[in-house]
C-alpha cells in the first residue's frame, strides 16, 4: 500500500507549487542541518531539547520543519529528480534533510519520523484539497498532510500550507492543530476517519462546501 501512495505522490507533485520560503531559524536560535551522518533521532532530540511535554515537542518539530525546510520547486519541476528520490519513505526523508527542501509528502513523512523519534504518535494522511482540484482528476489524491496525537487526542496539521499561506518570515500557524470543523472546508482525507469529525461528510459533500 505504501508503494502505491508513493507512486501517487510522485505523479502529482508536479501540480503542487506553493510560493514563498520561511526564515531558517527558530527565535534567536539557529539549528543547522548537520553532516549527513546525523540520525533522525539525534536531530529530533536536538530540536526538542528545550521542550518537556509532547505538546511542546510536536510544536518544536513543526516549527523547525516549516522554518528550515524550503519548498522544493526544483523537485516539483524535475521528473528525473522525482524518479531518483521517490523510491521509499526513507529516501524522501533523507533527501529532504540533505537538500533542505521538500514537497508535501516530504514534509509529512519527516514530521512523522521526527515525532516518532521522541515518542509522539503521528500519521501521514493522503487526500484531496480544493486548491489543486482544478489541476488534477478529482478521483486521485492530490495532497499529503499529518495528524498528531497529543494527550490521547488527534490533531490535524499541514506544514505545506503553513508555509505557502504564511509570509516570508512567519508560517501561518492556523494550519497547526487546525480544528476539524475548519479543516474540512479545504482538506478531505482518503480515509474518512481522519476528518476527525463525529459525523464525517462524503467527498461529494466536501466538493460542494463553500470556501471558508
Amino acid at each position: 500500500m505504501k508503494s502505491i501512495y508513493l507512486s501517487i505522490i510522485f505523479s502529482l507533485y508536479l501540480l503542487l507549487s506553493p510560493d514563498g520560503s520561511l526564515a531558517q531559524s527558530i527565535g534567536n536560535q539557529s539549528l543547522k542541518l548537520e553532516k549527513r551522518s546525523t540520525t533522525t533521532g539525534q536531530l529530533a532530540r536536538a530540536i526538542t531539547k528545550n521542550a518537556t511535554t509532547h505538546e511542546e515537542k510536536a510544536w518544536a518539530i513543526f516549527n523547525w520543519i516549516v522554518r528550515t525546510i524550503d519548498y522544493d520547486h526544483e523537485l516539483s519541476a524535475s521528473r528525473k529528480l522525482q524518479q531518483r528520490i521517490y523510491t521509499s519513505e526513507n529516501s524522501i526523508i533523507k533527501n529532504a534533510l540533505e537538500r533542505k527542501k521538500a514537497l508535501c509528502g516530504g514534509y509529512a513523512f519527516l514530521f512523522q519520523e521526527l515525532c516518532a523519534q521522541v515518542g509522539i504518535s503521528s500519521e501521514v494522511i493522503h487526500g484531496y484539497t480544493k486548491q489543486y482540484a482544478a489541476q488534477t482528476k478529482r478521483e486521485k489524491v492530490n495532497h499529503t498532510w499529518n495528524a498528531v496525537k497529543l494527550n490521547d487526542q488527534w490533531y490535524l496539521l499541514d506544514i505545506t500550507w503553513a508555509k505557502s499561506h504564511g509570509s516570508s518570515s512567519e508560517p501561518d500557524t492556523f494550519w497547526y492543530r487546525t480544528p476539524p470543523k475548519d479543516f474540512i472546508y479545504t482538506h478531505y482525507p482518503e480515509d474518512t476517519k481522519w476528518t476527525l469529525l463525529r459525523h464525517p461528510i462524503s467527498k461529494k459533500e466536501f466538493e460542494t462546501l463553500p470556501s471558508h
